[in-house]
């Protein structure tokens, strides 16, 4: 792993999410970071006939991290996060440097060993690219300090902000280190209100993850870039990389329509029990299987599931269905989050019913290569 200290990045958390799943998702003093943050497996599997495929081989997804994290002289040389507070709470924010590695390790376990993040470069800078959305300069750091210190987050929510993202992937280089294959995806983690979205795509092709990719870069590859904030927990950066599978989930299956007469595999992966009643599966990442509204993740109500079916993907027989309800995942967002993901395909081969990978994690982390593969093992099955 390679640290360079230089002078840091942002992102931005949209205005109406961040209050709400401020309060939502809040978990001061969670045991989620320096380790996995998911521990257990993903309940009984007596939902499909025969044995299991064998697990894919782990895939290596390489990862620039910037921390935008910087020093705060007027308060005793502290870190960023641990001078500034959210208007109206009194909780420290957390570690970029301990989130990074928890978040790596914590995708590596949830993946069932289908993927491989390592950290190989660390960036700790104290550079901003964020400016406000009534500005044509960048802020620096004192802005930004003098912005978190007002009361209310006054300048932030009035003015709104957000990110240049071609600046920021200029600036470091980051399109020379993907096509060189040295890196696969870059990880910032910053402040709230910084300008970020949660995952964002750069490069020749690259289409809606999450957001639109960005322009004016000189990326061939496909370059991912997720915008973390250090402000929330592990359950937070964990639901944004879900947006991001579920992004790219749909682009595979060219369609995404829980209510189809005839679903493809991603829409009966995340069917819900509101929706086809009797026959839910896993749900997506703000509807759990038994999910009425945005977040339901503490839903008490018990629902028929044929989640048990996955492990045996793409043998989706629904058989042997259970009754399940918020207790399966702790009626938790961080036990909903690690919960959805372990049910994510991870297997070797190709479902030919379908056309696709039976390992949905690389799509996710390397969809040209996925691409590739694909069409490797289907002309290999003819």
């Amino acid at each position: 792993m390679t640290y360079i200290h230089q002078k840091a990045l942002s992102w931005r958390v949209r205005l109406q999410r961040h209050f709400a799943l401020l309060i939502a998702g809040l978990c001061i003093g969670c045991a989620v970071l320096g380790a996995a943050a998911c521990s257990g497996g993903m309940g009984t599997s007596d939902g499909g006939s025969g044995k299991p495929l064998a697990v894919a081989d782990p895939i290596p997804v390489k990862v620039a991290v910037v921390i935008q994290d910087p020093r705060v002289a007027s308060a005793g040389n502290k870190r960023l996060h641990e001078v500034f507070k959210t208007p109206g709470y009194n909780f420290t924010w957390h570690d970029p440097h301990q989130l990074m590695e928890a978040y790596r390790d914590t995708l590596n376990a949830v993946s069932g060993g289908a993927v491989e993040y390592e950290i190989v470069k660390v960036i700790d800078d104290d550079l901003f690219f964020t400016r406000l959305k009534d500005a044509d300069t960048l802020m620096t750091k004192e802005d930004v300090f003098t912005y978190l210190a007002d009361p209310n987050w006054e300048t932030f929510r009035e003015k709104g902000t957000t990110f240049d993202y071609a600046a920021l992937i200029d600036h470091y280089g980051f399109c020379g280190m993907r096509d060189r294959g040295e890196i696969h995806e870059v990880w910032v983690w910053t402040f709230p209100f910084a300008g970020m979205w949660e995952s964002t795509y750069a490069g020749e092709g690259a289409f809606w993850l999450n957001s639109n990719p960005v322009e004016g870069t000189s990326c061939i590859d496909l370059l991912t870039v997720m915008g973390l904030n250090y402000e929330r927990e592990m359950s937070l950066a964990l639901e944004s990389y879900g947006h991001r599978c579920e992004s790219g989930m749909r682009k595979v299956y060219g369609r995404w329509d829980n209510h189809a007469d005839e679903k493809n595999n991603w829409e009966v992966y995340t069917t819900i029990d509101s929706i086809s009643k009797g026959y839910a599966h896993i749900g997506n990442i703000h509807f759990p299987p038994n999910g009425t509204a945005d977040y339901d993740w503490g839903n008490t109500t018990t629902v028929t599931t044929f989640a048990d079916s996955w492990a045996y993907y793409p043998d989706l027989m629904e058989a042997n269905p259970r009754q399940v309800n918020c207790e399966e995942w702790d009626c938790s967002h961080l036990g909903y989050m690690c919960w959805w993901y372990r049910h994510i395909p991870n297997f070797e081969g190709l479902n030919e019913a379908d056309g696709h990978l039976n390992n949905w994690w690389h799509y996710v982390v390397d969809y040209n290569n996925a691409l590739k593969l694909e069409n490797q093992l289907r002309n290999g099955s003819k």
